[in-house]
């Protein structure tokens, strides 16, 4: 009986420890990709484990589980003889993550529920900080803005694993967008595709959603793939 109670003790004292752990590893990895996300880490650049360890303040053991976990997601790729690399894509790797996501995103508008008002004026707002982040030109928020008013608008979707996917594309390809999202003469079209967006949910027209959507993923997909194409 003795022995069994000492199993049990040791069990509940090893729980919290892997939760710690679990949670060590998260925070690396949100770490990582809003490295990529803000170009402090570009595509094909080294991953640095010391420093970055000391900059997300976690020993290198969980550091090294987030990288493995991002790798399997496809962001950073393995090198010999130079550790992980921010994942580089080449144009048919990117054309297909757009594919991807067509057929993905498709779905999950297809499935959205009807937006209360306080969604409707949360996508508002998203777009205008936006716009003002076009104003001072900061791509950071620039790139965040737009992301989360896209997926403010999957996650009216009950489709979790359709979420996910695109979720996990978004973060592949983050770093191609912004320099599609840096150029003048996408940025106010880009505000005002999210306003017509936003007007298409606001009468639950969701064929119109879908058509917007496409249409808005297609230009951006012509400009990226076509500046990763162009001869250097």
């Amino acid at each position: 009986m003795s022995t069994a109670i000492s199993d049990e003790a040791g069990d509940g004292a090893k729980a919290p420890r892997r939760n710690q752990a679990a949670e060590l590893t998260r925070q690396a990895q949100d770490h990582i990709r809003d490295l990529i996300m803000r170009r402090e880490l570009l595509p094909g650049e080294k991953i640095g484990q010391v420093e970055l360890a000391r900059k997300v303040g976690v020993s290198r053991s969980p550091l090294r589980e987030a990288l493995r976990t991002l790798e399997s997601e496809g962001i950073v790729s393995y090198e010999k003889n130079r550790g992980y690399i921010v994942a580089r894509l080449d144009v048919d790797e990117l054309a297909q993550v757009y594919r991807l996501r067509a057929i993905i995103e498709a779905e999950l508008l297809l499935s959205v529920t009807r937006p209360t008002p306080a969604d409707l004026t949360e996508l508002e707002s998203l777009n205008a900080s936006m716009a003002s982040a076009m104003e001072i030109g900061d791509i950071t928020d620039l790139l965040r803005f737009n992301r989360e008013f896209h997926f403010a608008i999957f996650d009216l979707s009950p489709l979790n694993l359709f979420r996910r996917e695109a979720r996990r594309l978004w973060h592949l390809s983050e770093g191609y967008r912004a320099t599609y999202l840096w150029l003048p003469e996408t940025r106010r079209r880009i505000v005002n595709e999210h306003a017509s967006i936003v007007d298409s949910l606001r009468r639950f027209d969701l064929a119109a959603l879908v058509e917007l959507c496409s249409g808005h993923r297609s230009a951006s997909e012509d400009v990226v793939v076509g500046l990763l194409a162009a001869p250097r």
